[in-house]
């Protein structure tokens, strides 16, 4: 019985050694609250919900430039992502040319073959009912099938826009942990959007219809043994 107890102990001790963090480390923080651009290139700065962002955007993107990392062999990226307006998830309900709403988030050279890591998914800010659920992929991949607003952490935010066109805002705290060991690194954010009736009276409203913004913006690199 002793014996058996011992084994156990050990065992759960070898166990929880295997994957200490001997090394974690802060290499960006941005809440761009002071329009620091630093690292960042396609970027641009706005205010949103009395707090400064990077963002919005819609069919476009930002990159995030780090050099001379130490070493690791994770990286752990973490935001606010805002899912401003009309986000229709997997689809847009339109028959003859169904559409996704699509977001990326890539490790490594954009649109490149060996890139590290691509996370795509959708977003759906529609409402839903046992008639009608434009369903969305987050936290998921792409095409994943989940209900709109999925792991919210806060839904029904003021609209990007102070006209009624759009909808309104959604907010997501996103974080990943990847298997990274390069001393630099370059994370790609973009969208696919499909807006089909944002254009009214020959007036564009693509930004005020679906677009999105990052705030409190943080990579950091550990080490796991």
């Amino acid at each position: 019985m002793f014996r058996s107890i011992l084994i156990t102990i050990i065992f759960l001790i070898s166990c929880s050694k295997k994957n200490d963090v001997v090394f974690d480390k802060v290499v960006y923080e941005n809440d761009f609250e002071s329009n620091n651009s630093k690292n960042l290139t396609n970027y641009h700065i706005s205010n949103f919900n009395n707090s400064n962002i990077l963002g919005d955007f819609n069919n476009s993107g930002f990159s995030l430039h780090l050099t001379e990392l130490d070493e690791h062999n994770k990286i752990v990226i973490s935001f606010d992502l805002y899912i401003h307006g009309s986000w229709d998830g997997n689809n847009n309900g339109f028959e003859n040319d169904d559409r996704p709403d699509l977001w990326k988030m890539e490790l490594g050279l954009p649109n490149n073959y060996f890139n590290n890591y691509i996370f795509e998914t959708t977003f759906s800010n529609s409402p839903c009912s046992s008639t009608y659920c434009l369903k969305q992929s987050f936290p998921n991949r792409y095409p994943h099938l989940n209900n709109p607003k999925t792991n919210a952490h806060k839904i029904g935010l003021k609209r990007i826009c102070n006209d009624k066109f759009g909808g309104p805002t959604t907010l997501y705290k996103f974080e990943k942990t990847l298997s990274h060991s390069d001393s630099s690194a370059i994370f790609t954010f973009y969208d696919k959007l499909y807006q089909p009736n944002a254009n009214k009276n020959g007036i564009n409203y693509a930004k005020c219809d679906e677009s999105w913004s990052i705030d409190n913006l943080i990579v950091r690199i550990i080490n796991v043994k």
